[in-house]
């Protein structure tokens, strides 16, 4: 693997993203297929995007709505890159579009490196170290905080399985969890997290991430991805310095 390509564990995005009751089911997966996905990558390389690894849990059989409707892993340069990316008018553009689509508490964070504790709804990395997740086989778990459990029950639990994945000699892993539900990525020929998290969870649903390459530009006349209740994808393109 290319040190270039090797991007700071601390540079992504982590979103989880709940569709407006307002939009129907069947309008949020075609916006999510001819605008959103591909408008991501598309209208972000040239500001640093690395990979994007998105997943749509929505529409799954038995889905708590606790759980997010799309969640995904946006890897850039570094974290200024991100930032200075709303200096152009194509990510302001593009970020606006999502309002009309997405409800509270739909978002994105940083994460911060796991030292064995977990807070609501802030993402963390397992393991400091680079790596490029768009060229490795990722693995991903979403579910609901089981019943039997309090939300600071729910989260001591993870935080002790994180702890054990941690040490496992495992490539890289990202994990959120919010009062109600985990959202967990993890790379590596170590594996066994996403097993051991899923013990932990009352529903739940491991996504296969799929390389997927868009044939199109900007624009070309194109009538966008299908995607379905499940569906994940490991986005691949050419990054601004390939």
């Amino acid at each position: 693997m290319s040190e270039s390509f090797s991007i700071p564990p601390n540079a992504v995005r982590v979103w989880r993203g709940y569709r407006d009751s307002k939009v129907a089911q069947d309008d949020f997966f075609a916006k999510l297929g001819t605008v959103f996905v591909p408008a991501t990558v598309k209208m972000q390389i040239a500001v640093g995007l690395q990979s994007y690894i998105p997943a749509v849990p929505c529409g799954l059989p038995n889905k708590p709505d606790v759980v997010p409707d799309e969640t995904a892993v946006l890897f850039w340069d570094s974290q200024d890159a991100y930032t200075d990316g709303f200096k152009t008018l194509a990510v302001r553009t593009y970020t606006l579009t999502h309002k009309p689509v997405y409800r509270s508490p739909s978002g994105a964070d940083f994460p911060i490196l796991f030292t064995g504790q977990l807070s609501t709804e802030k993402p963390v990395y397992l393991i400091d170290k680079p790596m490029d997740w768009m060229h490795a086989p990722v693995r991903h778990l979403v579910g609901a905080r089981p019943g039997t459990k309090t939300p600071d029950q729910f989260r001591a639990t993870v935080a002790n399985a994180l702890g054990t994945i941690q040490k496992s000699g495992i490539g890289a892993a990202i994990a959120c969890t919010g009062d109600d539900y985990l959202v967990y990525w993890e790379v590596g020929s170590v594996r066994g997290g996403t097993d051991a998290l899923e013990a932990l969870l009352g529903w739940s649903k491991k996504v296969e991430m799929i390389p997927t390459t868009i044939d199109a530009g900007l624009w070309n006349v194109w009538p966008g991805m299908t995607i379905n209740p499940g569906d994940g994808f490991n986005m691949q393109f050419e990054r601004r310095w390939e």
